[in-house]
């Protein structure tokens, strides 16, 4: 299933396998990829690699570490990672996992790609990455700095889903605003059409739409990537 429209895109399990390919999202936002990965096992890892593009990670449950230019930082539930392109990062699993990534559009020689230092030489470095911790991601991120294309990723659980699903009041967003379901379902009334969200759905929801989000099942849990503000004209 696949719902475009000029204010948000729907993207049901089936329709969103996309990773390096270019221009599937939508131009209006920063995202290139949106993607749900449930079934990481234990001892899953990855080499020491870098991109022609910024990715993010969010590990929703597991743990691990993952290394950034060669400075390691824990992974915990809920932990966000932030590689710019051009860091080189690698990263390492202790027990089973899930994660979800976030792409941005392939710049530079737009090579898609896993680009090792050995096989294409060193990178152009671009701003540092970031880890934040689990416990810490609980909000907007402290310094996401000029390049990082979010302002804020996290798990949200069913009662986290609807406080922010007023039942009395749409809210109208100042920023682009895209969700992936993990488990359960969120119903979502976008500029009044309504949509039943399922696990490994995904919305993407453009700045200035109505927007209302609930939950009815308890078992629900969703992430939420929240772009920087949309400036008023």
């Amino acid at each position: 299933m696949v719902i475009e429209t000029p204010r948000y895109t729907i993207r049901s399990l089936n329709s969103n396998r996309t990773y390096w390919e270019q221009d599937v999202f939508p131009d209006w936002t920063a995202l290139n990829c949106y993607r749900h990965f449930p079934d990481g096992g234990i001892g899953t890892g990855v080499e020491p690699h870098y991109h022609d593009n910024d990715e993010l990670w969010l590990f929703t449950t597991g743990c691990g570490e993952v290394r950034l230019d060669g400075v390691r930082h824990e992974i915990t539930p809920n932990t966000l990672v932030y590689t710019p392109m051009g860091c080189v990062h690698q990263f390492q699993m202790f027990t089973p996992y899930e994660n979800n990534a976030i792409v941005t559009r392939l710049e530079r020689a737009g090579r898609p790609l896993h680009l090792t230092v050995e096989k294409y030489g060193p990178p152009a470095p671009t701003v540092p990455g970031f880890a934040v911790p689990g416990s810490m991601n609980t909000g907007p991120i402290r310094d996401p700095g000029p390049r990082c294309p979010i302002s804020e990723w996290r798990l949200q659980r069913y009662e986290e889903v609807n406080a922010q699903g007023d039942t009395q009041h749409d809210t109208v967003l100042n920023r682009n605003e895209h969700w992936i379901v993990l488990s359960g379902a969120v119903q979502l009334s976008l500029d009044g059409r309504d949509v039943s969200l399922e696990p490994g759905d995904i919305a993407l929801i453009r700045a200035g739409i109505v927007r209302r989000l609930s939950a009815e099942d308890r078992s629900t849990r969703a992430v939420v990537a929240r772009e920087h503000p949309v400036e008023a004209a």
